[in-house]
Order: C-alpha cells, then structure tokens, then sequence
C-alpha cells in the first residue's frame, strides 16, 4: 500500500467554476464559523503539513494557497481556484488571503465541527474550505461566503468590529445598530444566535450578490435588496475611510442667543461635538432628531461624543447652540460617520 501513488488513494478536487451554481436548495443547509482569535492547534498542523504556493490573480494579487495532503497535489486546480477568487467582487484585500483547501471531513474538524462547511479566521485573514461539493452545496457556495468574511475583516466600521457587524456601507444600510438595540442582532454570536449575526448576514449578502437564486436563511431584517447590494458594491470598492468634519461659525450675545444648524446623517456610527469658544463662555448643545434628542453643557475646548444609531436612511439633525454665560464667536466642530 506505500508503494501506491498518492491519486491512487486520495480524493479528487470539484474545481469551482463561475456562473449560477448547480444546486441553489441544498445551499439553505450550510452552516460555518468565523475562528475567534488564533486557529486551533489541528488547524495549525494541517497547515505545517501541507504544501503551500503562491498564484497570481489576472489583476495582480498574489494569493497563498495550501492544500491537505488527502489530496494529489495538483497546480492546475490551484490556479483556477484562484481564478475564481479573483472572479468574485474584490479589491486590494485579495492579495492578503491564504486558503487552506481540505476534505469535507478534515474541514469539519479544522472548523470546530457541528456541521461546519467552512470557517474564516481574521487573525490569519485565512480561509479554510472543502476542496469538493459537500453533499447538495457546491463547493463555489462556501468559497463566496467565506470571501465575505475576509472582505468584511479588511474594512473598517468604527467603532463595531466590521467582522461581526458587516462593513460600515452595508451595516449602515441594514441598520444594524438598531436592531441590535432592540434585541434583534447579534453581532458575532456564533451559538444560538448564528442566523442572527450581522457579521453572517454581510458575508451571506455578499454571496448572494453573486448567486441571488439562492434562498435566503438568515435573519429577516438582513435579507438583501438593491439597496443591500448597492451597499455592498461600495464596501468592496469605495471602502469607507473614517468620519467626516464639519465646523459651524456664528456669535452669540445678548441679541442673538440662539444659532441652529442642520446636518444629514447617512450612516452609523460615533458622533462627536465639539465647541472652541470665547473664554468664559458657556453654551448648551441640543442635539435633535425624529425619536431622539441630546442636551449637554459646554465650555470651549469641551467635547462630548455618543454612537448614533439610525432609524431611517437619512436623518435630519437640528443642532442648537444657546447661550448660558458669557458672550462671542464660537465654532460647533462636528466629527460624523457621514
């Protein structure tokens, strides 16, 4: 038996293919995990075993591919799994992916078991998935979803972690943020909660963006429409980059103890005001909204911050200075998600 051929004995490969996949029903059964913090100690060791080369994408990422010794090594199914990566809606973060490719069973196993299909852990920014279909879920399903994960670990959604909340674009549009205020998400619930998880939905959303014939099995409040995929677009390509600032300019004194302002909220995210005054003095800063208001108390060089959760695509904000003491130019600087 040690003499045979290594084909001779291992599993043969399903290379992933783009276009619709062949069996959208059997996709609602898949089940992954997203590894918190580093990969355990059998993941580990199939990694040092198995042999591990580097493939181009056609737009210039390079991609670390690693595949179980239950299978014949085989360059061929290497490049067009990477081809296929590179099919999917990516951008820079491609060149940062390693992918381990292993038997259903061994993956089960490396993914914590439970039915596991595929799992993704950020701290490696490494996938590991079936090299074949397993049962009715063909291999390009776990490949597109699991990419989502990847996408979402590169991204920012300050100050939620995009892994377990999806990207901020997306989030934003899903309002995740609310609905995790009322006890409807769960942000990188892995349990229980598995279909419940935001940090699913993205990456689910993301492979529906690519396979829309699939049935849809998470959480109600994240099925995806135009806007969803709209979003989507715009995390993977735009990526948002940070809060944007806006300053308001105006006096106050004894005839004018009030100034408003307006500003358009579009997405979630951490709010934060500040005031640079005359010395002396005071104002308060009334913050509104449909269903929500803020007061605070400020002298300059005060700040105050809070996470703003919306409740409609766009909220007007009226922001109100009033004069408590004092008298002079002021300038309300506003930092907001956008």
């Amino acid at each position: 038996m040690l003499a045979l051929p290594l084909s001779a004995a291992a599993a043969e490969r399903d290379v992933p293919t783009t276009g619709p996949v062949s069996s959208p029903v059997g996709i609602e059964d898949i089940h992954d995990t997203v590894i918190q913090g580093r990969a355990g100690v059998a993941a580990r060791a199939a990694e040092v075993r198995a042999p591990v080369h580097y493939y181009n994408t056609a737009d210039g990422n390079r991609v670390q591919v690693a595949v179980s010794t239950s299978y014949p090594p085989n360059a061929a199914a290497d490049e067009k799994l990477v081809e296929f990566l590179g099919s999917r809606l990516h951008g820079s973060e491609l060149g940062g992916l390693s992918v381990y490719v292993g038997t259903p069973t061994e993956i089960e196993r490396l993914c914590g078991g439970a039915g596991a299909v595929a799992c993704y852990s950020p701290d490696e920014s490494r996938m590991y998935v079936p090299g074949e279909d397993v049962g009715d879920i063909p291999v390009e399903y776990p490949l597109t979803h699991e990419y989502g994960h990847h996408i979402a670990t590169w991204r920012s959604n300050d100050p939620w972690e995009a892994v377990d909340w999806g990207a901020k674009y997306w989030a934003s549009a899903v309002r995740v943020c609310s609905y995790v205020e009322k006890g409807k998400l769960f942000p990188g619930d892995q349990g229980r909660h598995y279909r419940d998880d935001p940090g699913e939905g993205f990456a689910d959303s993301y492979a529906h963006l690519h396979y829309p014939d699939v049935p849809w099995r998470y959480s109600a409040f994240m099925r995806p429409g135009q806007a969803e995929f709209a979003a989507i677009r715009r995390d993977v390509l735009h990526p948002w980059s940070g809060p944007r600032t806006r300053t308001f300019r105006a006096r106050l004194g004894p005839g004018r103890e009030t100034r408003t302002f307006r500003l358009r909220m579009r997405l979630d995210g951490d709010v934060t005001l500040g005031l640079a005054a005359s010395r002396g003095m005071k104002t308060s800063i009334h913050a509104e909204t449909r269903g929500f208001a803020l007061d605070s108390t400020l002298r300059g060089g005060q700040s105050v911050g809070l996470e703003w959760c919306r409740h409609s695509p766009v909220e007007q904000v009226t922001l109100t200075v009033r004069r408590r003491a004092g008298a002079g130019p002021f300038a309300l600087t506003v930092r907001y998600p956008g």
